[in-house]
């Protein structure tokens, strides 16, 4: 495979942590760097052109200094945005969305992945709203107040009170309800609660990796009759058990996970999730810039242009028009 394979269409990533990146190492988005797995600059080489971009706060922060850290985050975004000369902009809208796409310029997409600077109120989800948020993760791998996690705390409770209040003032502002991270019991709670689409955007098949992080076959079904979708993480743990390293996991194992979620509920519901900044890369895809292997593996494997163009791009603009309000 090519090193640096051409992609022929701008990608929408569905998960990336790049700003968690930015802030704990003081490199700029807008220059390139051998640390992390993505930048402007070879996200271009990969032909991303937009990424839901993750706001996230680390255990010692919480729970005093989670609001402190989260618009620590939102600022960098906006002054990374500011400084780019109009090569990124804040995608606010679908229109939006559309408008950076055809304009070649990269659309950053806010994403909340844990809702612990939130309040019982929602005073703060609603002026987040006012600065540019438009997708929530209600949890990390943690209990908050609102939902629990698939990490060591799980005790398989559903969402809190509080959690299915959010979910419909989510639906209400126009804000996406992401369910990666979110245990079990809470994953049926947000599906019977939310009147909008939901996702699950950087989840893989626990019939091909038992861990929890991944989806069952019921949930997956559940997700697509919701008209929801999966973005598939490129975390090697999530797509092979076990693996640890790049080397452990070949392209083909990723695409598995795609052929799978597409032969139980059609190419509809399968998008990209990678997780760039947040995990560990198989080899061929060690960063954005080579994001155009995964592509050639796809026609490689007998997926169509329409069918690569819906799990890079059209499936993600499909869900956002129906949840966004504009």
């Amino acid at each position: 495979m090519s090193t640096h394979a051409p992609a022929p269409l701008l990608v929408i990533d569905g998960h990336t942590d790049y700003v968690l990146s930015l802030l704990e190492t003081g490199r700029s988005f807008l220059e390139e760097s051998s640390v992390g797995h993505v930048d402007l600059p070879r996200a271009r080489r990969g032909g991303i052109g937009a990424m839901l971009t993750a706001i996230f706060v680390r255990n010692e922060h919480l729970p005093q200094r989670a609001l402190l850290q989260t618009l620590r985050g939102v600022d960098l975004l906006k002054r990374t945005v500011a400084a780019s000369n109009g090569q990124m902009e804040l995608v606010t809208s679908y229109l939006h969305l559309l408008g950076c796409l055809e304009r070649d310029v990269f659309g950053a997409i806010l994403h909340y992945e844990g809702a612990e600077a939130i309040d019982p109120e929602f005073a703060l989800l609603r002026l987040s709203y006012e600065l540019g948020l438009r997708s929530l993760g209600l949890v990390w791998s943690r209990p908050n107040i609102f939902a629990e996690g698939v990490g060591p705390e799980n005790r398989n409770r559903g969402l809190t009170g509080l959690g299915k209040q959010l979910v419909r003032e989510c639906n209400r502002l126009g804000i996406l309800i992401d369910v990666s991270h979110l245990n079990d019991a809470g994953f049926w709670d947000v599906l019977e609660t939310s009147e909008r689409p939901i996702v699950a955007s950087h989840s893989n098949a626990r019939a091909l990796c038992h861990v929890d992080r991944n989806l069952t076959d019921d949930q997956i079904r559940a997700l697509a009759q919701n008209g929801g979708l999966m973005g598939i993480n490129f975390h090697v743990g999530f797509l092979v058990e076990g693996a640890t390293s790049g080397a452990d996991v070949s392209l083909s194992a990723l695409v598995d996970h795609i052929d799978h979620i597409a032969g139980l509920v059609g190419v509809d519901h399968v998008a990209l999730g990678s997780d760039f900044d947040g995990a560990t890369m198989p080899e061929q895809l060690r960063d954005a810039a080579h994001l155009g292997n995964l592509i050639e593996e796809l026609q490689r494997r007998g997926y169509d242009d329409q069918a690569i163009a819906k799990i890079c791009r059209d499936n993600w603009l499909r869900v956002l028009q129906a949840v966004w309000r504009e």
